[in-house]
């Protein structure tokens, strides 16, 4: 590594451990510190990880790069719904720190294009909804805004479960041009639009053919990402989580079976930020079995008060508990330990609490949703 001088050696991201960017923050870095593209935009910004990541870069080596970040702030199927809580904070981490240079367009990837004349983009980073179909249209209507030679970053093309289709174009991609693919996490595609053309700094170097000194970049990455990692664990184990970004929003994991074993691919998800009660509803995927159902929480060991959980279809309510019934039928388990009271009140000691309902039988019901009242302190 010594024949590269890597401006992330120096890196101290302000945004990370919000998603599943974490293992490529350092090369976002210095993909922006040595390319010094002068527009960059981002399909698919939910909580900042990656897009601050660029602008921290562009803003320490005064690279002089114009960034826009586009996004419902909706959510979708795969990342789950969320409440307004993501877009109010990533405005305000945006307004204190880049708004001379980043914007934030609430819109659809389709509605945004008009925005942005053909081939004047330098780099394009496409995290949206994950499915073959979404992705392609995507990469369809994008590719021409990206100009000859210019870099586009496709996330998440190595996970092959819960309906993701981002691989299958990637392999198309890589045979039709100079590319590289990071395997950390979730996967990251690194892809030159044709015509090639040379790249300054290290980036050259990434997109040639695999040798020696490639493979000790992606050592170098992998190793600023296992810092990282271990800065959140850090984090969890002396508390000090409660102070991180990470710490303004708790995610809602369901995950559904129907004989009992829960899989990562068998989960949707919601998140919710921490003003107040919340009322949130949890669509099921057809043929969803609930036997049992697995509710877990990804919270900065906070208090969580819940006031309704019910399980229903259109027709009516399958399963149903408050505080007039009681939660007895909730048991509790992981990182959680329950405060006396009336509502279900839980405080998370740990990365993993968890909450069972009783099995119950959906066999010819319609498709399911869960419904939960809750607050976050």
């Amino acid at each position: 590594m010594a024949q590269f001088d890597l401006p992330s050696r120096h890196f101290e991201p302000r945004i990370y451990g919000v998603g599943a960017w974490t293992p490529h923050l350092h090369f976002a870095y210095d993909l922006v510190a040595v390319l010094k593209p002068a527009l960059l935009v981002e399909l698919g910004v939910d909580r900042g990880e990656s897009y601050f990541a660029f602008c921290q870069a562009a803003l320490e080596n005064k690279t002089g790069t114009r960034c826009f970040g586009i996004d419902t702030w909706r959510g979708d199927e795969h990342v789950g719904g969320y409440d307004e809580t993501t877009f109010a904070q990533v405005s305000e981490h945006n307004r204190g720190n880049y708004e001379s240079f980043s914007t934030l367009l609430r819109s659809s990837f389709h509605e945004a294009l008009p925005r942005f004349e053909e081939e004047s983009i330098d780099v394009l980073h496409l995290d949206g909804l994950h499915t073959e179909a979404a992705v392609r249209h995507d990469i369809e209507s994008w590719l021409p805004k990206i100009r000859p030679a210019g870099i586009l970053l496709l996330h998440d093309v190595g996970v092959r479960s819960k309906g993701f289709g981002v691989w299958k174009i990637w392999d198309e991609l890589r045979e039709q041009s100079r590319s590289w693919t990071f395997h950390d996490g979730p996967g990251l595609g690194v892809w030159q639009k044709p015509p090639s053309a040379p790249l300054p700094g290290f980036l050259e170097q990434l997109v040639l053919r695999p040798n020696e000194s490639n493979a000790s970049l992606a050592q170098y990455y992998t190793e600023r990402g296992n810092v990282l990692q271990e800065k959140i664990a850090q984090h969890w184990r002396d508390g000090s989580i409660r102070d991180t970004p990470f710490a303004q929003q708790t995610i809602i994991q369901i995950f559904h079976t129907p004989d009992g074993s829960h899989r990562e691919e068998n989960s949707v998800y919601a998140r919710v930020g921490h003003e107040g009660w919340k009322n949130v509803r949890i669509d099921l995927p057809p043929g969803a079995g609930a036997a049992p159902l697995r509710i877990d929480f990804v919270s900065a060991l906070t208090t969580i008060e819940i006031a309704l959980i019910r399980l229903a279809q259109e027709s009516g309510a399958l399963f149903a508990v408050d505080e007039h019934t009681g939660f007895d039928a909730v048991r509790i388990c992981g990182d959680a330990e329950r405060i006396p009271g009336r509502t279900l009140r839980l405080r998370v000691t740990g990365i993993d609490p968890q909450l069972y309902l009783p099995a119950i039988e959906t066999s010819g019901a319609g498709r399911l949703f869960l419904e939960i009242r809750l607050r976050v302190t």
